[in-house]
């Protein structure tokens, strides 16, 4: 007979491993149309999310085993090294391949293989009737188990310093198009993979049936808020372009190996004030070169790309945009629906598709968002 705390942690890991299980079953088979048929572009993570998710099926056989001190050993080891680790891959999986970096692909793998010999090791010993896990053995297990979660954890953190530093990257003081970079998903989720990790750890240190079963409950709906997120794609270029010979050289373009852009910082060696007729200026090459020559047109123009081609300090142009016109994202985006309305006269016969990349924006669902946006 189980006691009432264990029966409550039978029931969480039970619930645990069927939700996931659920999400990985419907991150595979489901995935909104047409989208459908770029789901590689449209949901890059699909495929790590299904083995992170389907991974948790080795979880089963502690339901049926809360007696046991090695399956509560295990369910610990596991919550330690498996949290920060397939966080991290999830993350690098999609916000790598949004950015075009692939750095952590060789060392995130490598580092799947001790994972899983460590897992398929502790669940053998676990399935082996009697205690396996103690004494000398126990102690070596368990500190390079916990010496290789320090390493998971250290990945972790550097794919959270990845996905921060683009959100600063593609702020609107720096970025006009909203297609550049998923930020507004990136700032909606990013809370998730924290929480995992935070109430993984702690209910393994803890250790105790009530403080795992709880935090397996509360994994549980931490997972179905993060398939609630991600069942919509949340790159917003239009299918029919991604299919099209223009979209397929665009994208070469995009993915083509770049210079990273610089950070956005202050420049030292320009501290001193501008006076009225500086700004005047400036504010008249800026207007040159984005309304007369059309630069608004160039639909990943940033703020540098735009300080290299008027030759004026990075500083001083975000200052006079932002007093002059409301800052650069709102200034090229103005102008850019200031080219949609001309073009709607001029070419009545094109459709707004049309229009709308012509006139430097992304896509047309970038278009409607900046429209509700600024109008």
């Amino acid at each position: 007979m189980y006691s009432g705390q264990e029966l409550f942690f039978c029931v969480s890991v039970a619930v645990y491993v069927a939700i996931s299980l659920a999400i990985a079953a419907i991150r595979w088979g489901h995935k909104c149309q047409p989208y459908a048929r770029h789901a590689d572009y449209y949901y890059p993570a699909w495929k790590a999310l299904v083995f992170c998710f389907a991974s948790d099926a080795l979880l089963t056989p502690i339901i049926f085993m809360p007696h046991d001190t090695d399956a509560v050993l295990y369910l610990r080891m596991m919550l330690i090294l498996a949290s920060p680790f397939l966080c991290a891959l999830v993350l690098f999986s999609y916000f790598g391949k949004v950015l075009n970096v692939g750095w952590w692909r060789n060392p995130v793998y490598a580092l799947s293989i001790p994972f899983a010999l460590i897992g398929v090791t502790a669940l053998t010993l676990t399935l082996i009737p009697g205690t396996q896990i103690e004494g000398t053995f126990c102690i070596w297990f368990f500190s390079i188990s916990g010496a290789l979660a320090l390493v998971y954890l250290s990945c972790f953190f550097m794919a959270m310093r990845m996905i921060t530093r683009a959100m600063r990257r593609f702020s609107e003081e720096n970025y006009s198009n909203p297609d550049d970079f998923p930020r507004q998903f990136a700032k909606g989720i990013i809370w998730i993979p924290v929480l995992h990790v935070a109430i993984s750890w702690t209910s393994t240190f803890i250790g105790t049936l009530g403080s795992l079963s709880i935090g397996m409950l509360l994994l549980s709906v931490l997972g179905v808020t993060f398939l609630i997120g991600a069942l919509a794609p949340h790159r917003t270029l239009d299918v029919e372009r991604l299919e099209s010979g223009e979209l397929q050289m665009e994208s070469v373009e995009m993915q083509a190996p770049s210079l990273p852009e610089p950070e956005i910082e202050p420049d030292s060696f320009e501290e001193e004030t501008l006076s009225q007729d500086r700004k005047d200026e400036i504010m008249s090459i800026i207007r040159h070169h984005v309304e007369d020559e059309q630069a608004y047109l160039d639909s990943h123009l940033t703020l540098s790309s735009l300080s290299r081609i008027c030759g004026v300090n990075r500083t001083y142009l975000s200052q006079v945009i932002s007093e002059r016109m409301g800052g650069f994202y709102v200034y090229v985006n103005r102008c850019r629906l200031a080219h949609v309305a001309r073009l709607k006269v001029q070419r009545s016969d094109a459709s707004i598709e049309e229009i709308v990349t012509a006139s430097g924006f992304g896509s047309r669902q970038s278009y409607y968002n900046v429209r509700r946006q600024l109008e």
